[in-house]
């Protein structure tokens, strides 16, 4: 029944039009003052390419439709909808086509289209949304890019034209080809600078923001490249602490020790945090400036108000003073450690250390210096025990001194028996004051 419906009225249509044919036909001919269409020839036409547009005829619906788009464009809603229709028709006769050349021109026709909609529709005040169709005109050309392999290279040209149109819409997939494009074409630098664009108008995007972050890793093949790029960056930036402190991480890495403690100091000047005070006391702790490691590590310790981090801060300040030969201080520190972490293996395998240090120091290596070691190993024992990540370094340790214990002799003549207490508080170990058992 639909079908005899549609068929009696797309016959009434065709019977309407033989009627003012000859008038349609006379107006073609006639000067650049010919008179505008009537809206009773725009209904017609419009109602017959529709007819056979959406009954799939597209061969059939072409003839009126240009006709449409050159008297009518906007009909009947003022919208870009005829443009569109006429883009799905050029791609429909495209793809039925049984010859390349005829494709193409086809293909060719639609491209035309894309270029037409915009000016046309806001000439006459209709609406249309030109970030779509720029933004389409590129998918189609990669959809047909088989046909159209030497308009591959506007691709991404119109990609970057609708981010320029809309960025907030632009999708992740389109920044993302604009970006390997100019990868492609080897062109860092156009990429860096697109990235960067994409940050400022983007950056509240996690996933946009993910990517990106992604892209900048895997543009540098190498830590100098990075480098380059970032101390270009921090000229514009001056205040980025993300620059900053990934050139500091940079310059650590590649042993660029300058620059690092350059880097440093912008650390602290824009976040004066603890945890930039640690990072930079750990950093002269590993050059050999005990000195200022240890004062920075303890402004570190009053920012952080002496509680987070401590035990870390509180050992690496014992390194610093058992490297100047300050054992009884090294020893305060290491037990500052334990304070905020009892069970703090590296604290107690640190004072087990000093002891030996100790011996080793004073140099006599008489009995009552071999009797040290015994502590030291209540040290190394309190650690496995208390922290079993360091049990192998303290069974280590324990190997290392066993042999220079006290032995069956050296016990006779001091008097000592198994399991008796022994205080280490004389002579070179009178800092120590403290008491062990007999082995």
């Amino acid at each position: 029944m639909k079908n005899r419906y549609s068929s009696l009225r797309l016959a009434f249509f065709l019977g309407l039009l033989s009627m003012i044919m000859p008038a349609l036909s006379a107006r073609a001919q006639t000067s650049e003052n010919e008179e505008k269409p009537t809206k009773q020839e725009i209904a017609i036409h419009y109602s017959l390419y529709y007819e056979d547009y959406k009954n799939g005829n597209y061969e059939g619906a072409l003839p009126n439709l240009r006709w449409i788009l050159k008297h009518a464009p906007g009909f009947s809603r003022n919208t870009d909808k005829n443009f569109d229709r006429a883009v799905k028709v050029y791609e429909e006769l495209a793809m039925a086509a049984e010859d390349e050349p005829t494709r193409r021109a086809y293909l060719d026709s639609a491209l035309m289209i894309f270029d037409k909609a915009v000016p046309t529709i806001k000439d006459i005040g209709g609406t249309i949304d030109p970030y779509e169709w720029t933004r389409d005109k590129g998918n189609f050309i990669l959809k047909h890019r088989d046909d159209l392999p030497e308009m591959t290279d506007s691709v991404a040209v119109l990609f970057r034209k609708a981010w320029e149109l809309d960025p907030q819409r632009t999708q992740l997939f389109y920044i993302e080809y604009i970006i390997r494009d100019y990868l492609s074409k080897d062109d860092k630098q156009a990429a860096i600078d697109f990235m960067e664009e994409v940050e400022q108008k983007r950056g509240d995007d996690p996933d946009v923001m993910a990517r990106i972050t992604e892209f900048r890793g895997a543009i540098f093949t190498s830590p100098e490249e990075r480098i380059e790029f970032l101390e270009k960056q921090l000229e514009k930036k001056p205040g980025d602490m993300d620059i900053i402190t990934e050139l500091f991480e940079l310059y650590k890495e590649e042993g660029m020790r300058d620059k690092m403690y350059e880097m440093g100091e912008k650390l602290k000047e824009q976040e004066p945090t603890a945890r930039v005070y640690r990072i930079l006391g750990k950093m002269r702790l590993e050059d050999g400036d005990t000195e200022e490691a240890i004062r920075l590590y303890q402004k570190s310790l009053e920012l952080d108000d002496g509680k987070e981090n401590a035990r870390e801060v509180y050992y690496n300040i014992g390194i610093a003073h058992q490297q100047e030969g300050r054992l009884s201080r090294a020893r305060t520190a290491f037990r500052k450690a334990l304070q905020a972490d009892p069970n703090y293996g590296l604290a107690l395998i640190a004072i087990g250390d000093l002891y030996v240090q100790a011996v080793q120091n004073c140099g006599s290596f008489e009995r009552e210096d071999r009797a040290v070691y015994w502590l030291a190993t209540d040290y190394f024992e309190r650690a496995k025990v208390r922290d079993p990540s360091v049990a192998n370094i303290a069974n280590q340790r324990i190997k290392n001194i066993r042999r220079f214990y006290p032995t069956a002799e050296d016990k006779f003549f001091k008097g000592w028996n198994k399991g008796d207490k022994y205080t280490i508080n004389y002579g070179c170990y009178e800092w120590i004051n403290e008491t062990t058992t007999v082995r």
